[in-house]
């Protein structure tokens, strides 16, 4: 009954058990994350539950980063000397700053459901790709779905969940030494953050937040990197095609190296979510 004394197939169903669960619990996450509101973004005159402009970057140094504004920020209202107008959509702040370019300006926007008012002093001119103020914008909104349809929702969710992690860790492995690859991944601090900045935003936030961590860690299991599932996986296969299993001893060292790279690599990426934070 020893593990390793299974047949190649009960191996592998073992092996791939986890990840598959990890695959299962994202999409009852999802799921019920559509039943009860999920957050989407939304086209101009889209109406949903909660909308709002929403901040999802800062550009650093930029005006909005001096005065404060964060990622996550809800923009309620912006206020010159002459006008004050409620916001309602991405365009309204686009021709605002366009408007008042030079000028300093007040931003009333939601956080951790509170209002915060800041103080912005707009650029005269734009920067190539920054704007005036030097934010990227969503209109974001809460969408229910019947719950007869949200199993569905939630198997579209989960594929297009996965389909957007491969792509961003084959980008990770393909720039790995790149400062900008680094300074976009998190390690557990960074993760821990995120997760913090999620329950600030609500339930519905926490819920989408864990069903992708659980598809990030569906996947990078997958890799076929000695340690993880995945380089065990190839091991099976490398078994079947030579017709006898790869010896004990190299197995081993193959998987004691694999560890020790991954270990490494997470000290490095905490390093860059500490030098981030601090």
């Amino acid at each position: 009954r020893n593990f390793a004394a299974r047949n190649a197939w009960d191996r592998l169903l073992v092996l791939v058990a986890g990840v598959g669960m990890n695959f299962v619990l994202a999409y009852v996450l999802f799921t019920a994350g559509h039943v009860v509101g999920i957050p989407s973004v939304m086209g101009a005159g889209e109406m949903g539950h909660d909308a709002a402009v929403r901040v999802v970057d800062v550009v650093p140094d930029s005006p909005a980063a001096k005065a404060g504004l964060a990622a996550g920020d809800s923009l309620l209202s912006l206020s010159s000397a002459v006008e004050t107008i409620a916001v309602t959509e991405i365009e309204e702040v686009q021709e605002f700053v366009k408007t008042h370019a030079g000028e300093k300006i007040t931003i009333q926007a939601g956080r951790a459901g509170e209002n915060v008012v800041l103080l912005a002093a707009l650029r005269e001119t734009a920067p190539g790709g920054e704007g005036l103020l030097g934010i990227a914008m969503a209109k974001i909104g809460i969408v229910r779905t019947p719950w007869y349809r949200a199993p569905w929702e939630g198997l579209r969710t989960t594929f297009s969940g996965s389909v957007f992690v491969v792509r961003g860790l084959a980008a990770f492995f393909m720039n790995i030494f790149s400062r900008d690859v680094m300074d976009s991944v998190a390690g557990p601090i960074g993760i821990a953050e995120l997760a913090g900045e999620a329950g600030a935003l609500g339930f519905v936030y926490v819920l989408q937040f864990v069903a992708m961590l659980s598809i990030n860690l569906a996947v990078l299991n997958l890799l076929p990197i000695p340690a993880l599932d995945g380089g065990r996986v190839l091991f099976l296969i490398i078994e079947k095609l030579r017709g006898a299993p790869v010896s004990v001893r190299v197995s081993q060292f193959a998987h004691t190296t694999g560890f020790i790279a991954l270990v490494f690599l997470m000290l490095v990426v905490t390093y860059f979510d500490l030098v981030r934070i601090f």
